[in-house]
C-alpha cells in the first residue's frame, strides 16, 4: 500500500528532479567528448579499475551482454578499449582500457571531480557533511530496497 503523504510526495519529486539534472549533467560529458551516452557510461566504470569481463560491464550497466558488446565494440573501434581472451577462462573476454582510454577515462574523471566541487562549494561549508551523510543514507536505503526487489526486477528483463 502507497503511502499518500507529504514527505513521501515531495522525496519522490526530489528524487525524480534529481535523477533528471545528473542526467543532463552527464549530457554535458557526452556531447564535449562526442560519445553517446551508452559509451560515457561504460567508461566511467573505469574510473577504479582498467579491466572487467563483459559479464561484469553487463552487470554493472544492468543491460544484456549482446547490449555490453555492441557499446564494448564502438568503443574499441574508438580506439578507448582493447578485448583480449581471459587467462583464467578461454571463454571469458576482457575488457581493458587502452592508453587512450586511459586518458579519456582520466579527464572525464577530473571534470566529474571539478564540477561537483564547483556544486559542492554552493552549499555553505557547515551544511555539507549533513548534506553527504543524508545522500549516503538515502543510497542506502535504495540500495536496500532494490536487494528486497532483485527476483522481481530480474524478472522484468
Amino acid at each position: 500500500m502507497i503511502k499518500d503523504d507529504q514527505l513521501t510526495l515531495q522525496m519522490a519529486e526530489l528524487i525524480f528532479n534529481l535523477r533528471q539534472k545528473c542526467a543532463a549533467k552527464d549530457n554535458y560529458f557526452v556531447k564535449t567528448l562526442e560519445i553517446s551516452n551508452a559509451e560515457y557510461n561504460c567508461l566511467v566504470q573505469f574510473f577504479e579499475t582498467e579491466t572487467f569481463s563483459v559479464k561484469e560491464l553487463a552487470e554493472r550497466l544492468d543491460i544484456t551482454s549482446g547490449g555490453v558488446t555492441r557499446i564494448i565494440t564502438s568503443l574499441e573501434d574508438r580506439g578507448y578499449i582493447k578485448r583480449t581472451m581471459s587467462s583464467e577462462d578461454r571463454r571469458g573476454i576482457k575488457v581493458t582500457l587502452t592508453e587512450k582510454g586511459c586518458k579519456i577515462v582520466t579527464e572525464i574523471r577530473e571534470a566529474s571531480l571539478e564540477l561537483h566541487s564547483k556544486i559542492l562549494e554552493q552549499i555553505k561549508p557547515e551544511k555539507r557533511k549533513q548534506i553527504l551523510e543524508a545522500i549516503k543514507r538515502l543510497s542506502s536505503a535504495i540500495d536496500n530496497w532494490l536487494v528486497e526487489h532483485q527476483a522481481e526486477l530480474k524478472s522484468q528483463k
